[in-house]
């Protein structure tokens, strides 16, 4: 099986920040071929409006969770290896998929990251994946990328439909958000340095009530309104 050796990233809402510019140049200094997707493009301005979880994201900036959508219709029209703008690379990470339709990495001993994903067009996970997101996820409590990873592959058993392989930590999540955890047992491919934009968000309330009738709606918008007046 040919590996797809094309990165793909995703940058919503403007212009890139710094760290993102200096870890894609990077990439780009390394020799790598990758294609960034913006908004500015009318075809990812489609992609989004054709589904109504990314569509109803976009429009509240909750654009961290418009790109858990994106990251995944991309691969599925491409294929490749889908990265975070926030992943630097330390060594090539493309032998690892060899023979692979689907991979992906764990962050801890619990759950799965979609911050690195590697799959074909042809992968049957991406495919249910995708199929979560554009008919499902308005009416399940789930709404986290990682957690909607982890719930599909390991607790609904997707990673058993083809080949996939979901790496251990040290692969690519070496970084545990306040210092790299070295396994000498294990060379590390890529770094996730955790930017989390997603967390400053406005319109959480939407995210997590998405999936209730309207009184739930109300009582975790009135907890959010609260929440956010006594942070001031």
């Amino acid at each position: 099986m040919a590996i797809n050796k094309v990165i793909h990233a995703v940058w919503l809402g403007g212009k890139l920040n710094s760290f993102s510019s200096a870890c894609i140049d990077d990439w780009d200094k390394q020799g790598y071929t990758y294609k960034l997707w913006k908004d500015s493009d009318p075809f990812v301005v489609k992609l989004i409006n054709e589904c109504e979880f990314a569509r109803e994201c976009y429009e509240r900036k909750l654009y961290a969770f418009v790109t858990d959508y994106l990251r995944l219709k991309i691969l599925s029209l491409e294929g490749g290896l889908y990265l975070d703008t926030d992943v630097t690379i330390n060594k090539d990470p493309f032998p690892l998929f060899e023979n692979v339709q689907f991979a992906a990495g764990w962050e801890n001993e619990r759950n799965l990251c979609n911050a690195v994903i590697y799959a074909t067009t042809e992968s049957k996970i991406l495919s249910k994946l995708i199929y979560f997101y554009e008919h499902e996820i308005m009416r399940s409590p789930l709404y986290m990328g990682p957690e909607i990873l982890t719930t599909k592959l390991v607790e609904q058993d997707f990673q058993h439909v083809e080949a996939c392989t979901l790496f251990e930590q040290a692969y690519f999540y070496a970084y545990d958000g306040t210092t790299v955890q070295e396994n000498n047992e294990i060379e590390r491919y890529l770094t996730h340095w955790y930017q989390h934009s997603w967390k400053d968000s406005k319109g959480m309330s939407f995210i997590k009530s998405k999936h209730q009738g309207f009184f739930g709606k109300l009582y975790t918008y009135q907890k959010s309104f609260f929440r956010l007046r006594h942070k001031k």
